[in-house]
């Protein structure tokens, strides 16, 4: 650990995920979009076992849950995004096709929370944005968020590069992450490995939290 300034500053990742000062955080592993993903029961089955090293070390656990507005309710930069994921060039025929869906919005089986986890609602794919997770990891004394889940380069990436900016170390789980898109997914890891960003594997994590 460096001092300066009267600062500590972690240089390895036993030090940056510290049960102490980490916090895991599950991303998107809903029915809706986690089985979407080309690697999806490998995301599971590494997740699974790096929540429960992190349970055992007292490490808290977040899992996002994606909740849209309503067509009528969004902003129009995303009117566009949700009109050319859904092929379509009326914005009436994506309010024709809404429909509320509470199986997708469940975590997928294996993963399912468990008492002690917190579950927080999210409209973006970035983890601050219009939610209370800052404050909630801050009343919890974290400094460092492990995050992995669907879809790297939209939520997970999102949510690295704005935590950073806060001042939260990031690690980024390589194998605990994934896309619909393997080239997608892989062009996010080297954007974020250039980035600076720290990425672990689940297995070298939870060998820090079993410490």
């Amino acid at each position: 650990m460096l001092q300066f300034e009267g600062k500590q500053i972690p240089t390895t990742l036993a030090e940056i995920a510290a049960p102490s000062r980490a916090a895991l955080l599950i991303w998107d592993l809903e029915n809706a979009i986690a089985p979407n993903a080309f690697n999806y029961q490998e995301i599971v089955a590494n997740l699974k076992k790096l929540a429960a090293a992190a349970r055992a070390a007292g490490v808290p656990v977040f899992y996002s849950v994606q909740t849209n507005y309503s067509v009528h309710e969004e902003a129009p930069p995303w009117i566009r995004v949700r009109m050319k994921r859904g092929n379509v060039s009326d914005p009436r025929d994506l309010v024709a096709k809404e429909k509320d869906d509470p199986h997708g919005r469940e975590i997928v089986d294996g993963l399912k929370p468990e008492a002690g986890d917190t579950i927080f609602q999210k409209r973006r794919p970035d983890a601050f944005i219009g939610t209370d997770l800052d404050l909630m990891l801050r009343s919890r004394g974290v400094r460092a968020i492990v995050v992995g889940g669907v879809a790297t380069e939209g939520g997970v990436e999102g949510t690295a590069r704005t935590g950073r900016n806060l001042g939260y170390d990031m690690v980024v789980l390589r194998d605990g992450s994934g896309s619909r898109s393997r080239e997608a997914h892989d062009l996010a890891v080297k954007l974020m490995e250039r980035m600076f960003l720290d990425l672990a594997t689940c297995e070298e994590v939870a060998a820090v939290w079993r410490r």
